[in-house]
């Protein structure tokens, strides 16, 4: 997935990518053995493709921070959505793929622009 992302961005953009973020779970950072680190595929992409890869510290999701503060106002949405709707459970992923929906054609207040129009 990363790889389809990545490509995408970069024809769109016209810009390479430098840096990827995350905590240090095993899908990207790998897995501890008796001898040490053994890195899985995403890290040697990234390695092969010049790519730094950024890790935040165990316990610390305010490292996070965009990412980790936007889930709950995303749950929000989507359990006021359903309650609201009086739609079965099993549609939550409708209702979460049209909250991010909303929620990038609606202006904020740090970009002059909505994420839409970007």
């Amino acid at each position: 997935m990363f790889k389809s992302f990545k490509a995408k961005v970069e024809n769109q953009l016209d810009r390479k990518s430098k840096v990827v973020g995350s905590d240090k779970g095993c899908e990207y950072y790998g897995r501890h053995t008796d001898v040490g680190q053994a890195p899985r595929s995403f890290f040697d992409f990234c390695k092969d493709h010049g790519i730094i890869n950024q890790y935040t510290m165990s316990g610390t999701p305010q490292q996070n921070g965009v990412a980790k503060g936007s889930n709950p106002t995303l749950m929000d949405m989507v359990r006021s959505m359903l309650a609201n709707s009086n739609l079965p459970e099993f549609l939550w992923t409708e209702a979460l793929k049209t909250t991010v929906h909303i929620l990038n054609i609606v202006p904020s207040k740090s970009v002059p622009k909505t994420p839409y129009e970007i």
